[in-house]
């Protein structure tokens, strides 16, 4: 909590310097958003600049670890956060802006793993299941009672236990696993994906913290709802070949 607080005022004091108090934070989950060589990168990074870019207002953007981005979008005013799954635990945390992207989340186990079989959602209490820090999917565990939930800093982390048989199932976002595995020199078919979860498979969402001003909330609102009509919106999905 030291750390939190001296890394608030840390960037408070150089947003101050810029003449804005906004500060927008996200964490390293590609393709979505993440960084190459310093630069802000993805698909709900693009959404976010855009609606940046149509209020007209300047902001960059902190990558940090998850649990890091979502404590501060609850305990700093005017911060904005992404790309953040709506559940019902979140939904007065925070005020939230609108859809950034769809999402399909599954379970996934080591391919050739015959032992694990996952066809309802019941049947994946009995398994040892990696999770991260404040992620959507252990919130989600977490709510349902799931009792074997093996709690880790960052995703990386569950897909190399995965790899070695160390857990049974990783529950993540399709495209962002695949996309994960590869960066991090694992061969994708060494994993399988068994089980999509529907609950877990729908949007994920810009929100700012409750104390922020409503003004600048409803300011970037607006500029969402005219990129989605606009165009710029879709043209962003097709990109990413994610608009149906």
């Amino acid at each position: 909590m030291r750390f939190l607080v001296a890394l608030v005022l840390l960037l408070s004091l150089c947003l101050q310097a810029r003449g804005t108090d906004l500060l927008i934070v996200t964490e390293e989950l590609p393709p979505y958003n993440y960084q190459e060589d310093g630069i802000a990168k993805g698909l709900s990074t693009e959404v976010v600049e855009a609606v940046l870019a149509e209020t007209g207002i300047e902001a960059e953007i902190a990558f940090l670890p998850w649990a890091r981005s979502y404590l501060m979008a609850q305990n700093r005013k005017n911060t904005l956060i992404f790309s953040m799954a709506r559940i019902p635990e979140r939904e007065n945390l925070f005020e939230w802006v609108g859809i950034v992207c769809p999402i399909t989340t599954s379970f996934f186990k080591k391919a050739g793993n015959d032992a694990v079989e996952v066809h309802t959602l019941e049947d994946a209490r009995k398994y040892a299941i990696g999770v991260t820090l404040e992620n959507v999917n252990y919130l989600y565990l977490e709510s349902k009672g799931f009792p074997h939930l093996e709690l880790e800093s960052q995703d990386l982390l569950n897909m190399r236990k995965l790899a070695h048989g160390r857990i049974d199932l990783v529950p993540f976002d399709e495209a962002s696993f695949f996309y994960q595995v590869r960066k991090d020199g694992m061969d994708p078919a060494k994993f399988e994906a068994i089980y999509r979860i529907e609950d877990l498979s729908k949007y994920l969402y810009m929100a700012f913290s409750k104390t922020s001003d409503p003004e600048l909330v409803e300011r970037f609102r607006v500029a969402l709802r005219t990129i989605q009509e606009n165009g710029v919106y879709d043209g962003i999905l097709m990109r990413y070949r994610l608009l149906n």
